[in-house]
Order: C-alpha cells, then sequence, then structure tokens
C-alpha cells in the first residue's frame, strides 16, 4: 500500500495557479510512489486554519508526508517556517516535501549519482 501524502498551499502565493500547482504535487507525489489524498488550500487571509486541519488529517490518517510548492508556502520567514515544520513533525511524525526536493531527488535517481 502506497503511503499517503498530502499537499499545503497558501493561496496568495499562487497568484492565481493553484490548480497547476495542486497537479505538480500530485503528479510527483505518484512519481515518488505516494498515494496523493488531498490539497489543504490557505486562504488569502492566512488565519492557519488549513495548517490546522492538515494536522488533525494527518494524525486521523496516519500519514506522514506533506508536500508544498516551496518552503515559502508554509511561511515566508526562516524561523515560523522552522516551528511550522517542526509542529508537523512533533503532532503527525510528518516529514515535508518541495516540489524541487522532489523533483531533484528524481533527477539525480535518473543520473544514478548523489
Amino acid at each position: 500500500m502506497e503511503a499517503l501524502i498530502y499537499g499545503y498551499v497558501r493561496d496568495d502565493l499562487a497568484e492565481g495557479h493553484c490548480e497547476e500547482l495542486e497537479i505538480a504535487m500530485s503528479d510527483l507525489a505518484r512519481e515518488e510512489g505516494f498515494c496523493f489524498a488531498a490539497t489543504f488550500h490557505e486562504s488569502t487571509s492566512g488565519d492557519g486554519a488549513a495548517f490546522a486541519e492538515l494536522t488533525q488529517e494527518l494524525r486521523r490518517a496516519d500519514a506522514h508526508h506533506v508536500i508544498v510548492p516551496s518552503l515559502d508556502h508554509l511561511a515566508g520567514q526562516t524561523i515560523p517556517r522552522d516551528l511550522l515544520i517542526a509542529k508537523l513533525a512533533q503532532d503527525a511524525a510528518a516529514r515535508v516535501w518541495t516540489i524541487d526536493e522532489v523533483a531533484e531527488s528524481s533527477a539525480l535517481a535518473d543520473t544514478g549519482t548523489d
């Protein structure tokens, strides 16, 4: 059975490209052997409701993977971003993947280099 992975997108950073980002996250997740479950969209107001729902869903589904377009979708500044990544790790034992990271690891695997 494939491991579940959930997407997380801040709509204000997606600049009208939410659907394209979701497709890219879903495609890359499948290429890496994950079952892409759903994407949580943080509204433009950025109140954190979608992040809280994501964390609850990860625990409910016993899922441990989240994919984001970039780490900026968690937070634009390093300290708040690190706190959110730590919260996902602590509350749901979740690892955060980025589109670039997944694409890069696939490219390295294709070339056989590390």
